[in-house]
C-alpha cells in the first residue's frame, strides 16, 4: 500500500488529507498521513478575530484527530526537520522532542508561511507578528493585558490618554485586525472596564507602498482606506521601517512611530528550514519551487501547494499565497496524486482569481471575478456575507453541509457571549 505523507494542515494541507482520506483512504488504496505541530485547525485568515475576542476557538477549531478518524487519515504531531530523498525518509520531531523517522512513497508539503520581517533590526525583539493560532492567542493576551494596565494608569495619571498601537503592513491582515481593535475596545470597556472606549486607542496602518491593499484595485482600496480613517484610524503610505525599539517605529526619513504595542503583518515567506531542504529548489522568500503539476522540480514524487509554494503562471506571476489560492491547489494535488498512482497523465494547476473581500468588522469591501477576468465590486453587508460564505465554503470542504451548519448555528449562539466570557474573566483574574 502507498504512503502518502502531507505536511501542514493548513487550508490546502487539511483539505488535501480530507480529500485523499475519502477516495484514497477508504479503498484502501493507500495510507494517508498527516503531520503537523499543532493539535487543530484554525482557518488563517481569521487570525485577526482570533486575535481581537470575536472569534471563539473553542468552536471553531477541527482537531485534527477527530479529522482523520471521520475521513480515513492518521495524523501525527510533530515538526519536519530533513528529508532524505534517496531513501524517502522524512526526519520528525514528536511532540516529546524525540527524533523519529517516516518513511513515504509521495510527500505533500503543505507547511504554509510566516511574517517576512525583511531582516529589519529590532523587529523580533519588539514586535508581535500574526502568523498562526498560537501568535493570535499571544496577541490577544497582550492586548488584554495593555488594557488592563492601561486602565491602571489612567486612574492615576490622567495625562495619559492614549494607547498606541502601531501595524506594520497595510495587506489584507494589517487591515483587518485595525478593523476589529476598535470594537475590542469597546467590548472590553462594557466587561466591567467602564473607562476603556475606543476613543483610547490610537491605531496607526503603515504601508510602504504608495497605498494600501496594493493588490486589489485603487477603487476598492480607496474605499477601505476611508473607512478606517472615519474609525479614527491612522494610514500612513509611502513610509519604509528601518528598525523598530522598544518606543517605536523607526522610519528611512528618519521619525519615529511611537508606539505601546507594534505589530509587523509586512510581507511573507516560507518558514527559513524549507530553504533547499533535501535539496529541493526553492525560491528567494524559501517557498518550494513546482512544476505546473505542483511536483517539485527536483523530484516527482513531492509536491508542494499553498502558501510555502512557487508556482509559476501563464501571466508570468507566481500564484498569490492566499487561501483561495491553496484551495485550489488542494484540488489539482488531489487529482495528481490519484493519476499518478493509476500512471495516468497529470493535470497542470491554473490559478483562477474568484476575488478578494476585506472584512471590515460590521461591514466588507472587495471585488469578485465574473465571466472571465472581469471584477466587480463589493461592499456592505452583502460583501460582508461573501466573505462569510467563503469560510463556510471551507468547512463545506472538510466538513460536508450537515456538519457546517451545525458548526454555523454553534458560532451564532457563542458569539453573544463569548468576546464577554473572555474579558470578564480576565477582569476577574486582575482583581485577584
Amino acid at each position: 500500500m502507498e504512503k502518502i505523507i502531507v505536511i501542514g494542515g493548513g487550508a490546502g494541507g487539511l483539505e488535501l488529507v480530507t480529500r485523499l482520506g475519502d477516495t484514497l483512504g477508504k479503498s484502501n488504496q493507500a495510507e494517508i498521513t498527516l503531520i503537523d505541530q499543532n493539535s487543530y485547525h484554525l482557518w488563517k485568515p481569521l487570525l485577526h478575530e482570533l486575535a481581537t475576542g470575536v472569534l471563539d476557538e473553542q468552536v471553531d477549531n477541527i482537531y485534527y484527530a477527530a479529522q482523520g478518524q471521520q475521513h480515513h487519515f492518521l495524523f501525527k504531531q510533530g515538526s519536519l526537520l530533513n528529508i532524505n530523498r534517496d531513501d524517502k525518509h522524512l526526519f520528525i520531531t514528536d511532540m516529546n522532542g524525540q527524533d523519529i523517522i517516516v518513511d513515504y512513497d509521495i510527500l505533500v508539503i503543505a507547511i504554509g508561511s510566516v511574517a517576512n520581517d525583511f531582516g529589519t533590526p529590532g523587529v523580533k525583539e519588539h514586535c508581535i507578528y500574526l502568523d498562526d493560532q498560537n501568535s493570535a492567542i499571544k496577541l490577544r493576551e497582550t492586548l488584554i493585558a495593555k488594557f488592563s494596565s492601561f486602565c491602571s494608569i489612567i486612574d492615576t495619571t490622567p495625562e495619559e490618554d492614549k494607547i498606541h498601537i502601531a501595524i506594520v503592513g497595510g495587506g489584507a491582515t494589517g487591515v483587518e485586525l485595525a478593523s476589529e481593535l476598535p470594537s475590542m475596545v469597546e467590548t472590553f470597556g462594557v466587561c466591567g472596564r467602564n473607562k476603556m472606549c475606543s476613543d483610547l486607542l490610537a491605531i496607526t496602518v503603515i504601508e510602504a507602498t504608495d497605498r494600501i491593499l496594493p493588490s486589489l484595485p485603487e477603487s476598492t482600496a480607496k474605499g477601505v482606506s476611508e473607512t478606517l480613517q472615519k474609525r479614527g484610524i491612522r494610514i500612513l503610505t509611502n513610509t519604509m521601517i528601518t528598525k523598530a525599539e522598544s518606543d517605536g517605529f523607526y522610519t528611512k526619513d528618519g521619525d519615529i512611530i511611537k508606539a505601546d504595542m507594534m505589530i509587523w503583518t509586512a510581507g511573507i515567506k516560507a518558514p527559513d528550514f524549507l530553504k533547499n531542504i533535501g535539496g529541493l529548489e526553492s525560491s528567494r522568500s524559501n517557498q518550494l519551487v513546482v512544476k505546473p503539476t505542483l511536483q517539485t522540480t527536483r523530484d516527482d514524487s513531492i509536491f508542494a501547494i499553498g502558501d510555502c509554494t512557487y508556482a509559476m503562471q501563464d501571466n508570468g506571476r507566481p500564484a498569490p499565497p492566499t487561501a483561495q489560492a491553496a484551495h485550489h491547489m488542494a484540488q489539482t494535488c488531489a487529482d495528481n496524486i490519484d493519476r499518478l498512482l493509476k500512471k495516468k497523465p497529470l493535470k497542470s494547476f491554473k490559478y483562477h482569481d474568484r476575488g478578494t473581500i476585506i472584512s471590515l468588522h460590521d461591514t466588507a469591501q472587495g471585488v469578485m471575478t465574473i465571466s472571465g477576468n472581469y471584477q466587480i465590486g463589493i461592499k456592505g453587508r452583502l460583501a460582508l456575507l461573501g466573505h462569510r460564505l467563503l469560510y463556510r465554503m471551507h468547512q463545506i470542504c472538510l466538513l460536508g453541509i450537515v456538519k457546517t451548519w451545525r458548526f454555523a448555528r454553534a458560532s451564532k449562539v457563542m458569539h453573544k457571549t463569548k468576546s464577554s466570557a473572555i474579558f470578564t474573566n480576565r477582569n476577574s483574574t486582575d482583581r485577584k
